[in-house]
């Protein structure tokens, strides 16, 4: 199986210059335009230059960063920062000498303000790994890892207080945060070895298969801010096709076999012992595992990911395997706060189709919805839910949306404000 990381990540593209405007009268209350009583104020919106690297799923470039004060974002001109309340470009980070595009971004960024972005060095081989201070901008370090063989299209990035870590064409290796020195590399246990893996930000997990080495099959989990093995599991055969979350370690695994295999939720103790293992069968076989629409709480014990082939949304219970409660119709994740799961619907609770995609709170367990506001544009330019790019600022109850406008396909991105409580 090939290396999936899931993670949830943005790119914003447009057909123009990157830049702002600070929209105040524009959005005025206008009878014949038929706005909502609960529409959310636009803050601002900005465009950004098309980037032909952009893969939004398949290549994880769909990510937004925060700082104290702006949201990030990388595009066709390379990443950059806006304020969040004003939509005033803040910086613009040094694209490194021979590289081009954005290819990929590490989900968030480390606790002390470090994200890490993947770039075209070339070919369409997105190797040139660059790790930035999303404070100022300032490229702490910047790396070439093309390998000389195929050209690497799905690079994977994680990034924590300690190490920067990617898995680059035949590169499985992770670098110190501070200086760029390689703090690890992975070998493989034998000559002639099936692996499959999964990356995040803690974690490298690892499934081999080797005719030529004892045990021939197992599992190995890598606490990727300490050197070492955190465990070893004999005898997992299942494939990793993602890493859902690593609080706690949580992966979707499939049992290898040709056509339709069978797919498991396996999650794992803080000590890396395997704890629950549930078969993906009956109604949880809708579910669907998107960067953009797949979310873990550790408290809660709850795993929300996408639904059905009308991209809903749905929750499964992490301690008995139960599907909680399941959404029809296009949803998609924003967040998640002290409110429960912010998410945008436009098939609400009430079960009529919604004129306007709301912004909605709704509980991890139940599944219930309040109401938070609507998202309206006079020209009704928003797709489907599913089809954004959500990142939400608690601290400032804002709602950011990267999308496609209908009528002319010109992507941007856009500040709501969403009422406080």
């Amino acid at each position: 199986m090939p290396l999936i990381l899931a993670i949830v990540m943005v790119v914003l593209v447009a057909g123009g210059v990157g830049g702002y405007f600070l929209l105040t009268g524009n959005d005025s209350a206008d009878p014949n335009a038929g706005r909502p009583a609960n529409a959310m104020p636009r803050l601002w919106e900005a465009a950004s230059p098309t980037s032909e690297r952009e893969g939004q799923n398949e290549n994880g470039l769909r990510s937004m960063w925060f700082n104290n004060d702006d949201v990030i974002y990388g595009d066709g001109e390379g990443v950059r920062a806006y304020n969040r309340k004003t939509g005033k470009k803040k910086w613009t980070a040094k694209t490194p000498k021979g590289a081009g595009e954005v290819c990929a971004m590490s989900k968030e960024p480390s606790d002390d303000g470090v994200g890490a972005v993947v770039f075209d060095a070339g070919g369409d081989d997105c190797s040139y790994l660059s790790v930035i201070d999303t404070d100022t901008g300032r490229t702490l370090w910047s790396k070439n890892l093309q390998d000389g063989e195929d050209a690497e299209r799905r690079p994977r990035v994680v990034v924590n207080s300690k190490v920067v870590a990617v898995t680059i064409g035949r590169t499985y290796a992770g670098f110190t945060v501070a200086g760029g020195a390689k703090a690890w590399e992975l070998t493989a246990r034998g000559h002639a070895c099936t692996n499959s893996a999964g990356l995040s930000p803690q974690y490298l997990a690892v499934v081999s298969d080797c005719p030529d080495a004892k045990p021939k099959k197992q599992m190995a989990l890598q606490d990727l801010e300490y050197a070492g093995i955190h465990s070893k599991i004999t005898g997992e055969h299942r494939a990793i096709e993602q890493v859902l979350s690593d609080l706690p370690l949580t992966l979707l695994m499939d049992s290898g076999s040709s056509g339709s295999p069978d797919r498991f939720i396996q999650t794992y103790t803080k000590e890396g012992k395997p704890d629950h293992s549930f078969k993906l069968e009956g109604e949880l076989k809708e579910m669907t595992f998107e960067p953009r629409s797949t979310y873990v709480d550790e408290d809660d014990q709850v795993l929300v990911a996408g639904y059905g082939a009308n991209n809903g949304l749905a929750a499964m219970d992490l301690r008995t395997g139960k599907l909680l409660w399941k959404k029809r119709g296009s949803a998609a994740i924003a967040g998640v706060d002290r409110q429960g799961l912010i998410m945008v619907t436009d098939s609400p609770d009430s079960g009529a189709s919604a004129v306007n995609a709301l912004l909605v709170s709704a509980g991890l367990r139940d599944g219930k919805e309040k109401v938070m506001g609507a998202l309206y544009e006079k020209e009704h330019n928003l797709p489907a839910p599913s089809d954004m790019s959500l990142a939400w600022n608690g601290n400032d109850n804002t709602l950011f949306v990267q999308s496609e406008r209908l009528s002319d396909n010109r992507p941007g991105v856009q500040a709501f404000k969403a009422p406080a409580g």
